[in-house]
């Protein structure tokens, strides 16, 4: 899907976005190597969480909530859709910046709009003893319900759908827009691990690939959406939601 569309703001009271197009080519192959760690080796998702991070190195902590978004278009050479509250900055002279422009489609009730998304698709579930709860991979607890006699991979193959399917119903429905079956696809389901280093255990994950039409309902709950993403995992480049007009 093309980068989400341009424009100018809808109204001058809403936060700046940026949106940049970044490739990595190091003309200075020794500053790559000199902040290449062994947690950035294990894996592209760790290798991206970090690398993306450069673009924004001069973020003190307290800036760092909400101050972007990523979406890895391809690993060789490393491409990203950088979604972020400033323009990124190439500190260490190892990035290619394709295009960066201000990020404010134009919005408004009823529009159609073709988007493409991955998510990791969760709800908290209660856990006795404990107030806040556990994230809970919505496909592997919808799985878990299916008997065993009938875990065929078709059987399990729908049952992953309509599971992923309803969660994006759901996160619709708080954060302004609706979508209608048939006119959304689930592309993959990409479960993940990653190491979380002297903190000690693992990350996990699943990470669902959507792909179709939607409706936008509240134009401001929907940019809100836009700008700080959809679903858990988002430090590994999930949530951002990619849109473009829809054809007539």
């Amino acid at each position: 899907m093309p980068a989400s569309d341009g424009g100018t703001p809808v109204s001058g009271g809403d936060p700046a976005l940026f949106e940049s197009r970044v490739v990595l080519t190091p003309r200075n192959p020794q500053a790559l190597r000199a902040i290449m760690s062994a947690d950035m080796r294990r894996s592209e998702a760790q290798f991206a969480h970090r690398i993306i991070w450069t673009l924004f190195a001069d973020a003190v902590d307290d800036q760092r909530r909400g101050l972007f978004l990523y979406h890895v278009e391809r690993s060789r050479p490393f491409t990203a859709i950088v979604r972020s509250s400033r323009p990124p900055i190439d500190g260490l002279g190892v990035w290619t910046f394709e295009k960066t422009r201000p990020f404010a489609p134009h919005l408004a009730a009823g529009q159609r709009l073709r988007f493409r998304l991955r998510a990791v698709a969760s709800r908290w579930q209660q856990q006795p003893g404990t107030k806040r709860g556990r994230r809970q991979d919505v496909i592997m607890a919808a799985w878990h319900t299916v008997p065993e006699d009938e875990r065929t991979p078709e059987r399990l193959e729908d049952v992953a759908e309509a599971a992923a399917l309803s969660w994006l119903e759901r996160q619709g429905e708080r954060c302004g827009f609706a979508v209608t079956r048939g006119e959304v696809s689930v592309l993959d389901y990409d479960r993940m691990r990653l190491s979380a280093g002297r903190a000690g255990g693992d990350i996990r994950f699943g990470a669902v690939t959507y792909e179709g039409l939607l409706t936008v309902t509240d134009p401001p709950l929907f940019r809100q959406a836009l700008a700080e993403g959809l679903g858990a995992g988002r430090a590994y480049g999930n949530g951002l939601m990619q849109i473009a007009p829809a054809r007539t």
